[in-house]
């Protein structure tokens, strides 16, 4: 069952359970008010015919003692209970059994009249009793006025005797009076006792009937009440019921697995992505949770892939790395590593010019010679030994290489990175390249030379072509070095007079006197001997 379809289940049975609950536990109480209701009632009706019964006493007592004291109090007494029976005057208040005593006792006055109120045969239909009951209290009450008229007659006869003879005191009279008249001596007689009698019949009736009345309808109150508790008892034994098992299977359906869906997808969050929740059932739990099984799954297969696409991008980037690292060694060994950068950086024109840098030209003196005799490949190893060295002899003075010419090796100090002892590192560079060659020619036995020539000045330096660049110095300064190396003498170094007078005081020069250089003229020329020991 899904969980839905449970919970619909669950809200249709409990409503109505509920609503059977809330109207047995109203109708409950509306039956203990009847019940309350009946027992009031009974007690009202109870009152209202003990004062029938009491009303009929205290006109006895009144009449009697009238007639036999002659106190108009009394008289007044008398007709005072019977105008509050029949409604003349209102019902006093705390109305009860020592109302009179405390009356004829002067310690409660007398019931003021002039304010009609309710007659007791009106509050006896308004009690709630039966029309068989009021029957019966209404025959005690025609009863009660036949013996009214009884006892009013007496004291008229009295109130006669009075008025022919005077007021009479004390028992003597009373008992002459009682003597004398008959109708007096009738509120003693046996047919007196009789009409009393009669009074009380239908009223001991109508308590029975009551009582019975009263019973039965209580007995029905309690019946329908114990059935309305059972219904209550029952229904609220199946709401707990409803309740306790929806509990249950929503633990079984919703907390349970949840809880378990929740660590599976914890553990997935927290990378064991091989956790299956193995839920077998088909509603929405069910669902949700082969849904992250499914995902759990393809995480796995997304992971692989991606780590298979890593190891691929990793193999990229390093066959990128080494080609670049490959490029930017072939551009470094093309161009000055300043160059390569600021082309990297999107520069494409390059040019500047440089008023203080050191040129030198190296010769290989016999090479011609060589090359008609060497294999093209021992010739070209050659080549490679010998620039080979220069160029670690360029990296050692931090001097630029520009470019081999044949057998022509160019370089260059304060391009691109400016220096101030651009022509001190020139000329160490220029002594031990013809070091260099020495110790190779003496090793290899080539009968190799070398002519070098250094001039220093301003030249512009920049970047030439569009498909394969190339660095390159030009300036008048170019072509005297190159003038210098063509007429040095061999196995030296053959320099200006602008060189000479920039290493005048740390190197030794062999003067050689007025050179004539093509294009230029005569120019002051001097051998580079060494440096000065200092």
């Amino acid at each position: 069952m899904s969980i839905k379809k449970l919970i619909l289940v669950f809200i249709s049975i409990i409503i109505p359970l509920t609503v059977l609950v809330t109207v047995s536990a109203i109708g409950l109480k509306k039956n203990e008010e009847e019940a309350k209701r009946a027992q009031i009632n009974q007690f009202e009706s109870y009152k209202l015919a003990e004062e029938l019964l009491n009303s009929s006493e205290l006109l006895t007592r009144f009449a009697r003692t009238y007639v036999v004291t002659g106190d108009s109090r009394f008289r007044n007494y008398f007709q005072n209970v019977l105008d509050i029976r029949n409604g003349k005057i209102a019902l006093p208040e705390q109305y009860n059994g020592i109302y009179w005593h405390l009356v004829t006792d002067s310690l409660k006055s007398s019931p003021a009249a002039g304010t009609k109120g309710r007659s007791l045969e009106d509050r006896l239909l308004s009690a709630g009793i039966t029309n068989k009951e009021f029957s019966l209290l209404e025959a005690a009450h025609n009863r009660s006025d036949n013996l009214v008229s009884m006892e009013a007659m007496a004291m008229k006869d009295v109130d006669s005797i009075m008025l022919r003879r005077g007021a009479f005191r004390g028992q003597a009279s009373a008992e002459m009076l009682i003597r004398q008249n008959a109708d007096v001596q009738l509120l003693h007689s046996k047919a007196y006792h009789h009409e009393k009698a009669a009074i009380m019949q239908p009223i001991g009736e109508f308590h029975k009937l009551l009582e019975e009345r009263t019973s039965a309808e209580l007995q029905r109150l309690n019946d329908k009440s114990h059935w309305i508790l059972t219904l209550l008892l029952l229904s609220s034994i199946a709401t707990l019921v409803a309740f306790l098992f929806f509990a249950y299977a929503l633990y079984n359906n919703l907390l349970k697995r949840g809880d378990k869906l929740l660590h599976n997808i914890k553990s997935i969050a927290n990378g064991n992505l091989h956790i299956r929740s193995g839920d077998s059932h088909h509603d929405e739990l069910g669902i949700i949770s082969n849904a992250v099984d499914g995902m759990a799954d393809k995480l796995i297969s997304a992971i692989s892939d991606s780590k298979l696409k890593a190891e691929l991008a990793e193999d990229h980037v390093r066959e990128l790395a080494m080609e670049r690292n490959h490029s930017e060694k072939l551009l470094n060994n093309i161009l000055p590593a300043l160059i390569a950068d600021r082309l990297k950086k999107g520069e494409s024109h390059i040019a500047e010019t440089f008023p203080e840098v050191t040129v030198l030209f190296a010769d290989l003196v016999g090479f011609t010679r060589l090359s008609s005799k060497l294999p093209p490949r021992q010739l070209v190893n050659m080549l490679n030994d010998i620039f080979g060295q220069f160029d670690e002899l360029a990296t050692k003075y931090k001097l630029e290489k520009i470019k081999t010419i044949g057998d022509c090796y160019m370089v260059v100090g304060g391009v691109p990175d400016r220096s101030t002892t651009h022509c001190q590192q020139v000329a160490d560079f220029a002594l031990e390249a013809l070091t260099s060659i020495y110790e190779y020619d003496k090793a290899n036995n080539l009968d190799l030379h070398l002519r070098i020539g250094i001039h220093t000045g301003t030249v512009v330096a920049g970047i030439v072509g569009k498909q394969k660049y190339s660095y390159d110095l030009w300036g008048d300064v170019v072509n005297v070095a190159s003038r210098m190396e063509s007429t040095a003498a061999t196995d030296h170094v053959h320099v200006t007079e602008a060189v000479r007078i920039r290493l005048s005081d740390d190197y030794e020069f062999e003067d050689r006197g007025e050179i004539e250089l093509k294009g230029k003229g005569l120019v002051h020329g001097f051998h580079l001997l060494r440096k000065k020991q200092h």
